[in-house]
């Protein structure tokens, strides 16, 4: 069964229509430790912020990072005006996440840590942030254009030359994270932007329940054929149906830009 699937509409009377939804399965765990949120701010209500968190801690230490991940993002979001540069914004807002959560580990004995994947859309430009191993994708003319690379050791070892891609994917190590808010360190985020963005384009934040189980081509027909809802939940299904009775959280935001309409 799919849950959890919700669609909301924001339009920007500058350049595009914004139509997002979201969308959780809880898989085959005990508890839901995603949380996703389309968010609007005070100060921008041309802007909208998509956001993806994946808790990671266990015994309900995963559930409150990513519930202070949500608040601490509306929260920046309220104060953001949309000529704050976009990396800025991002690098405050992981900034104060991260020690929000150290302090939460200090308070309640927890280890609360949290992946963050972000999309800002304003008129004229979308830029996105991510830490950890939830994914964004850009899909533009049904393929995806641009894709996130994971905080993972995996990754580590192909970006400097250690192993090849195939055998680093069967290193013993290959999904551990290499950064994480409320880590030991503090984390670097990783920022892009889309400077000419145009009607038609769309932006998936996955976490690794999803996007795990299913391929960039997946994701792009899916979301090029159909409305965000009926696409979110094509995608659900799909990786709930090959999680095989042992599937992690599942969890989606979908945003699509088009022409305002009237």
């Amino acid at each position: 069964m799919i849950s959890g699937v919700n669609p909301g509409v924001q339009e920007s009377p500058v350049a595009f229509a914004v139509a997002g939804c979201t969308a959780q399965h809880r898989g085959d765990r005990s508890e839901q430790q995603d949380r996703v949120a389309i968010l609007t701010g005070r100060r921008a209500p041309r802007c909208a912020l998509g956001l993806l968190a994946d808790g990671i801690g266990g015994r309900s230490g995963g559930a409150l990072a990513s519930d202070q991940v949500v608040l601490s993002a509306q929260r920046r979001f309220d104060e953001y005006g949309p000529q704050e540069p976009a990396d800025r914004f991002f690098e405050d807002l992981v900034h104060e996440i991260h020690v929000v959560l150290q302090l939460s580990g200090a308070t309640t004995n927890l280890q609360p840590h949290s992946t963050l994947a972000a999309v800002l859309v304003r008129p004229d430009r979308v830029d996105w942030c991510h830490v950890g191993d939830s994914r964004i994708y850009h899909v533009r003319d049904q393929r995806v254009v641009a894709r996130t690379v994971d905080d993972t050791y995996l990754e580590q070892l192909i970006a400097e030359g250690r192993l090849t891609p195939e055998r680093a994917r069967l290193h013993p190590s290959a999904s551990l994270l290499t950064q994480a808010l409320g880590g030991s360190r503090p984390p670097c985020p990783n920022v892009g932007s889309l400077r000419h963005p145009r009607a038609g384009d769309a932006f998936v934040l996955c976490s690794d329940g999803a996007w795990s189980a299913l391929s960039d081509a997946e994701i792009a027909e899916a979301v090029s054929s159909h409305p965000a809802r009926e696409a979110a939940a094509s995608l659900l299904e799909r990786a709930r149906d090959r999680a095989d009775g042992r599937g992690d959280n599942c969890s989606l935001v979908l945003i699509y830009l088009s022409e305002p309409q009237g």
